[in-house]
């Protein structure tokens, strides 16, 4: 049996990936220590954790210029710089060989891009349009209430008056108002 090459991406944008250890063989995971209080002992448990891996990082690139990360597979051979990680691929991973462009290929149909897969119609079912048409043509139909004349027309009357006050006041001095009645 011959050993086959794991399928390699190169990132293109930043990703948070499940990767299990480092190629040092760091293990990647966040250690959450708690002292109980009745015995004083040390409780330590370890969680398993994505890492942010960002090819714009130069301390993140495993290669010069580049961030490589292969596919866990049983039995084929990994690079030993490779970030190894479990989960599917992304869009913004672009395949190096072709074992990865098969995975990339096959996935491709059910990548969506969140803007482009929106109702064209807000989210709306037929009801809800048909509801909202009729709502629209009722209010076209409903003439928009104007405030009574008389109001308008009291208004404009102070507004007039208070302009005569304003011109003929000289600079420095208030002008003198007489009280008007309250509407």
């Amino acid at each position: 049996m011959t050993e086959s090459s794991a399928p390699r991406w190169r990132l293109v944008n930043a990703h948070y990936l499940n990767v299990e250890t480092l190629p040092d063989g760091t293990r990647v995971e966040w250690e959450h220590k708690e002292t109980a209080r009745e015995t004083g002992r040390t409780v330590r448990k370890l969680y398993s954790v994505p890492m942010y891996l960002d090819p714009k990082e130069p301390a993140d690139c495993n290669y010069p210029g580049e961030l490589i990360v292969a596919h866990i597979v049983d039995g084929a051979r990994n690079e030993p710089r490779d970030y190894l990680f479990g989960s599917p691929p992304t869009p913004e991973m672009e395949p190096i060989n072709d074992a990865a462009e098969a995975i990339t290929t096959s996935l491709r149909p059910v990548w969506e891009h969140p803007i482009e897969t929106l109702p064209v119609n807000g989210g709306m079912d037929s009801k809800e349009l048909q509801f909202m048409k009729a709502m629209m043509a009722n209010f076209a139909k409903v003439a928009p209430s104007a405030p009574p004349t008389t109001e308008v027309d009291e208004l404009r009357a102070r507004l007039a008056t208070l302009e005569a006050l304003i011109a003929q006041a000289k600079p420095g001095e208030p002008a003198t108002t007489t009280p008007s009645r309250r509407v």
